[in-house]
């Protein structure tokens, strides 16, 4: 049993005292990393960096500069500009005025250093989490609130959507940049497509009102589209497909299609669009037109079942 001696020297122990013996250092060492990552030019050694590591290549972004906000610290980059040659395509770059990187705790799925982006595309604002792992990164859209018009740039000039959609979307990708595991869910309650000319055929705008995608990863490199419907009893097409993408690493745009599904339209929309030119070869059921959607991502081509 203690005696009352030891029970009195306990109580003489300065706890706090060990706190601060511990917490200055940190902080100390903190301001001071902060500081010197302020006033050290590293945006000119990034930049000199970027331009060895990528010379040759197509993709070469750069930026005006790299700062260190002290509020909420954080790393700033302005007036980011990524080739269009970076994210697969051609056309022109895609410019953002600052691009924010916060950094968050410690993440053990996958273990390693979370940050959360912060950025904006033609006014609208983007939240992404972004975990870097050994040997893996997580990328994360958590019910992102997206302006399908804003995203205009990201598309391309050939294809255009409207309306609003809300996103979850999570991918994990490996050493050599394989998709590893994915999800998504997508929802709209006022989705639309505008008049666009596609594979030789002017549509008319369609408000198809109600879009929901569900799709997951099967395997590496394969996502199952386990829901895509459009269109409600009011829309001028509705349509439900389900089927697998095999994921093209480094360009999505070319992965190859396999979706079956049925498509129907309103009886209005085929006075403006010969429909029964474009789908006569394919079978009826209940007014729904039979179809397989094969091709690529970037160029989803109709296919008799």
């Amino acid at each position: 049993m203690a005696t009352m001696t030891e029970l009195q020297s306990l109580e003489t122990i300065n706890y706090r005292s060990r706190i601060k013996v511990y917490l200055y250092p940190l902080l100390l060492l903190s301001v001071f990393t902060l500081a010197f990552l302020n006033f050290y030019p590293i945006s000119d050694q990034l930049k000199e960096q970027m331009r060895k590591n990528l010379k040759g290549t197509a993709c070469n972004p750069d930026f005006d500069k790299i700062g260190i906000e002290w509020l909420l610290p954080k790393v700033v980059v302005t007036d980011l500009m990524l080739p269009s040659a970076c994210l697969g395509r051609s056309g022109a770059p895609l410019k953002l005025s600052f691009v924010k990187i916060n950094f968050h705790f410690i993440n053990f799925s996958p273990f390693g250093i979370p940050f959360r982006i912060d950025t904006e595309l033609n006014g609208q604002p983007l939240s992404i989490y972004y975990v870097q792992g050994f040997n893996k990164r997580l990328i994360r859209f958590k019910d992102q609130a997206l302006v399908l018009p804003k995203l205009q740039p990201l598309f391309g000039g050939n294809f255009k959507l409207s309306g609003n959609l809300v996103i979850d979307l999570s991918a994990l990708i490996g050493a050599k940049n394989e998709l590893q595991e994915f999800s998504l869910r997508a929802r709209s309650r006022d989705f639309q497509i505008p008049p666009q000319n596609l594979q030789g055929f002017t549509f008319p705008s369609m408000k198809v009102n109600d879009l929901y995608v569900e799709a997951a990863s099967s395997g590496p490199r394969r996502i199952v589209v386990e829901k895509m419907i459009l269109g409600d009893t009011k829309a001028p097409m509705r349509a439900n497909f389900k089927g697998r993408i095999d994921v093209q690493p480094g360009n999505f745009a070319f992965s190859p299609l396999d979706l079956t599904g049925e498509v129907a339209f309103s009886e209005k929309f085929k006075q403006t669009v010969p429909v029964d030119m474009i789908f006569g070869a394919y079978t009826q059921k209940d007014g729904f037109y039979q179809i397989r959607l094969g091709g690529t991502v970037g160029q989803p081509m109709p296919l008799r079942p």
